[in-house]
């Protein structure tokens, strides 16, 4: 069973995610706040929809440490953030906040990371820079959202070079990019243990330990993540996921239940 935690309201109905949120709302399946501090055992999610709940965090790189706690190796966190070459974006929230690009998420790769980062590591798996973000008022976007800016996307995120370059050069003389979507793969060291200590653990003896056991074969992804077969923010067609009421029954993700669950989509009184 592919468990998943949405906490952007995109992948309710297509992903079948469970929908996390910080408010009581229709749809909503419990209430949890996306921050440094996730109810979730280590290495249970295998998907994570985070939208851009977290655009606005003081506490962007702790929350990041934390989803990867709770990822399994291999999993997909889907993620929207404001782009530092926009001081439009920027200026729009007066509280300090850091200023983010795809070249910030070179800190998590382990072939870049610093020798002394924590263990967090992530790869890139996806990347689009975006020249206009969502308005409440869309008066006068013509430029910005219309063919100019659709020729300028093109070109930036032809290649992850081309994206860098755009980044590094070109961003200030269209005025920015206003945000960008980013889909990182969580990579984890896939942990081989001794047959006697894996006995051990089991409480068995150490012939009853097959190979598999001793030597546990990583996800497909975990050592490669290019290898992922990814498809759209609301979209996983080749993953079987489980019922969403039996996951909350069941409680399968989580160590604790959270302050509070409001019933699930699909059941009475639990919205659409």
């Amino acid at each position: 069973m592919m468990v998943r935690i949405d906490f952007s309201g995109r992948a309710k109905k297509a992903a079948r995610a469970l929908r996390a949120g910080t408010l009581h709302e229709p749809g909503l399946a419990m209430l949890v706040e996306p921050g440094p501090h996730l109810p979730f055992r280590d290495g249970s999610l295998d998907e994570v929809f985070v939208g851009r709940a977290i655009a606005w965090r003081a506490d962007i790189a702790q929350t990041l440490d934390e989803i990867w706690r709770v990822s399994k190796p291999g999993a997909l966190v889907h993620l929207t953030l404001p782009h530092a070459s926009s001081t439009l974006v920027l200026s729009r929230d007066p509280r300090p906040r850091p200023a983010l690009t795809l070249n910030t998420f070179n800190y998590y790769d382990p072939r870049t990371k610093p020798a002394d980062a924590p263990p967090t590591a992530f790869a890139i798996e996806r990347a689009r820079l975006r020249v206009a973000g969502p308005r409440i008022n869309a008066t006068g976007l013509a430029l910005a959202r219309g063919p100019f800016a659709q020729f300028v996307e093109k070109l930036a995120n032809g290649s992850r070079g081309s994206q860098y370059r755009f980044e590094r050069w070109f961003a200030n003389l269209i005025g920015g990019f206003e945000e960008f979507d980013v889909v990182l793969a969580v990579v984890k060291q896939i942990e081989r243990r001794h047959p006697v200590q894996l006995a051990r653990e089991l409480g068995t003896r150490p012939g009853d330990v097959s190979t598999t056991q001793t030597t546990p074969a990583p996800d497909a992804a975990a050592g490669d993540p290019t290898t992922l077969r990814v498809t759209n923010d609301i979209a996983h067609e080749s993953a079987h996921i489980g019922d969403v009421n039996e996951v909350l029954r069941n409680g399968a993700p989580l160590d604790a239940r959270p302050p509070s669950v409001v019933p699930p989509f699909g059941s009475a009184g639990g919205g659409g």
